[in-house]
């Protein structure tokens, strides 16, 4: 394949457009696409780049998949008998066990493939410094000049396995998410909702932030929960933890104390 990425982006939603703005000026070519043709379209002229149909695939050699999970293998058939040979697939799907097996077996075996995670979204304005796991399902080469690429935009890439994406974003995505959605739902059934309000700390306030965040991506964040298959040893891991916490347990206490302190230290830049 040729050392230029001539890259074309199908989808017009929010990973879509993140895709297309940290790409921009990057790559020596660059257009987006969609089943429906208009929005491609509105979306080019929005962040001034190229549009093209999806059945022009065949003239550009990497290929970046912002489809949701659920219809991305249905997707990327549709498009693969058309693919360049040598050419690079890439997706970014929250989840990869079961998804990327079948995107690989809807590939032609002389394409290659490539999953990425981003760990950060669409609303994220400054991308330098943000993470994101790529995960090499089928590489005869372009892993370096893809990991090459993202460092040269400012990001910090994560080289990866799906086992172990899923298994610690079970716990950093999943138990993570479900503990806000475990204290909205109990507030929710618990507490009217006005008092709530009246009564509110500066902390349930900073929380009410994370509901809004969470409300705007909650179909993929359901889909998250369901999908991820460490996704259950998360959430019974919690549970054991509160549980602990609920019985007084000493030890649970000590160490929570020691992760308040220890923990923002490995998480925060």
């Amino acid at each position: 394949m040729s050392e230029k990425f001539r890259v074309m982006i199908i989808g017009t939603g929010g990973m879509a457009r993140l895709f297309t703005r940290i790409l921009k000026r990057k790559v020596s070519a660059l257009a987006v696409a969609s089943r429906y043709p208009g929005k491609a379209k509105a979306l080019s002229k929005r962040m001034k780049v190229k549009w093209a149909l999806i059945e022009d695939v065949d003239k550009f050699n990497t290929i970046i998949f912002t489809t949701p999970s659920k219809h991305l293998p249905e997707m990327v058939e549709k498009v693969s008998e058309n693919l360049m040979k040598g050419s690079l697939v890439m997706d970014i799907t929250s989840v990869k066990m079961g998804i990327v097996d079948a995107v690989k077996n809807k590939l032609p075996n002389y394409v290659e493939y490539i999953s990425l995670h981003p760990l950060f979204g669409p609303a994220t304005r400054n991308h330098r410094k943000c993470r994101i796991a790529v995960i090499p399902i089928r590489d005869a080469g372009s892993l370096n000049r893809v990991v090459n690429l993202f460092k040269r935009i400012g990001l910090n890439v994560v080289v990866t396995a799906p086992e172990e994406h899923d298994a610690l974003m079970a716990f950093i995505q999943v138990a993570h998410h479900v503990t806000y959605l475990s204290l909205a739902l109990t507030l929710w059934e618990s507490v009217d909702p006005k008092l709530l309000g009246k009564y509110s700390t500066r902390s349930m306030r900073q929380t009410a932030l994370m509901f809004k965040s969470l409300h705007r991506n909650f179909k993929v964040i359901k889909e998250i929960q369901e999908s991820n298959i460490y996704g259950d040893l998360a959430r019974r891991k919690l549970i054991e933890c509160i549980n602990k916490l609920g019985s007084d347990d000493r030890e649970a206490w000590k160490n929570v104390e020691k992760a308040l302190k220890k923990l923002p230290q490995a998480i925060l830049p």
